[in-house]
């Protein structure tokens, strides 16, 4: 469970405007995710409460009012929807869709996940971003906490622009930046204004980790973190994931950019050279299963006719069965089993080359009689 707000709990059974809250569900550094009921046509919701302190400022309050109604009008099948805001005494909240399946944080701790599904989430994920920048929203805490799932593990992202947009004037006029540091784009760090290709670092980063199971930068100590973003290349995916090929590692250089003009121009943009990598991973591991498999109408089996013969132990491990090495098993119902001798198996061959000399010989020995009776009469 992520990290939440101070007495969350004491929240449990109380209404806050239409919704009787029933469980945490979650959080994070504004505020604490509810699952909800709302009173009078029992559907379950998720209920963002925020931080009991944002709600001081009443030009905060005007500002979560605006922002939250635009988020409202986002309408994406990979956005979870804002249904309703509001404030009740000191708590500001936002009511969203429930989705139960989990987060994506849960896929990459669980591992080896399949190039297909990797693509599947990356395409949804950028083209949720690509429908919110087009509309002026930079989600800037792009981060797979915030990437809920579905029972069939569709991705839809929250959280989508309250972080950038609200904090930025509570936090960052204090000299603060606002973002999960793991994911923060270099530009985040310098305290400039994000951009799209802020959210395409991120998604950079996610892409690493669906990969390969960890970050690209990993550090407990915050400006340790902070120098690695600015300034440090990311370890190599061959050195984790040996068996990509290179046009994933061509992705994650060009998404994780130090100059955001060096990165994708949009997350779509991303996904597609995704796609076009995980195209080129199937076609490069295609010949080599072709390879292995024997052609049709291969008679593997014959091989096993002109092998040596093995110690009798042995040939019955080959052979996988119990049956005494004198008595192999048969190959084949229509297949004659070949004359045995004392070395070993003669083949047909031989006995029929055999016979034809005979046969050559004595005939050779007639026309040889015969030409002596003839010189004899000739005399």
């Amino acid at each position: 469970m992520w990290g939440m707000s101070y007495g969350a709990h004491t929240l449990i059974g109380r209404t806050i405007g239409k919704y009787e809250i029933l469980a945490v569900v979650g959080g994070g550094g504004m505020g604490t995710v509810y699952r909800a009921q709302q009173v009078g046509v029992q559907r379950e919701v998720a209920v963002k409460v925020l931080n009991v302190e944002l709600s001081d400022s009443q030009p905060f309050v005007e500002r979560f009012k605006r922002e939250a109604a635009a988020l409202a009008a986002l309408e994406h099948p990979h956005i979870i929807p804002v249904i309703d805001f509001g404030q009740e005494g000191d708590y500001l909240y936002l009511v969203m869709a429930l989705k139960t399946g989990g987060n994506l944080s849960q896929v990459i701790r669980e591992g080896n996940v399949p190039l297909a599904e990797v693509q599947r989430y990356i395409d949804q994920i950028a083209s949720a971003l690509d429908y919110a920048h087009l509309r002026g929203i930079i989600h800037r805490d792009l981060k797979p906490a915030n990437i809920l799932l579905d029972e069939e593990r569709n991705t839809f992202l929250t959280d989508f622009g309250i972080a950038r947009r609200l904090g930025e004037t509570r936090l960052t006029a204090q000299g603060m930046v606002v973002g999960s540091p793991t994911y923060m784009a270099p530009e985040s760090w310098r305290g400039e204004e994000p951009s799209a290709e802020t959210d395409v670092y991120s998604l950079g980063i996610i892409l690493f980790q669906l990969l390969t199971g960890k970050a690209p930068f990993e550090e407990t100590k915050t400006v340790r973190l902070m120098n690695m973003h600015l300034f440090e290349t990311p370890t190599p995916l061959q050195a984790l994931r040996p068996d990509l090929n290179e046009r994933f590692q061509a992705v994650i250089d060009l998404a994780l950019a130090k100059d955001r003009a060096q990165r994708f121009r949009s997350a779509g943009e991303m996904a597609k050279a995704v796609r076009s990598a995980v195209k080129g991973q199937a076609q490069q591991e295609s010949p080599a299963k072709n390879a292995a498999a024997p052609a049709d109408g291969e008679k593997t089996v014959i091989l096993e006719r002109t092998q040596p013969k093995p110690p009798p132990d042995r040939a019955q491990r080959v052979a996988g069965t119990s049956a005494p090495p004198d008595k192999p098993t048969p190959l084949g119902a229509a297949e004659p089993t070949p004359l045995r001798s004392e070395e070993g198996l003669v083949p047909e061959a031989l006995r029929d080359r055999t016979r034809l000399i005979v046969i050559g010989m004595g005939a050779l020995i007639v026309i040889l009689l015969i030409m002596v009776v003839i010189l004899v009469l000739s005399r």
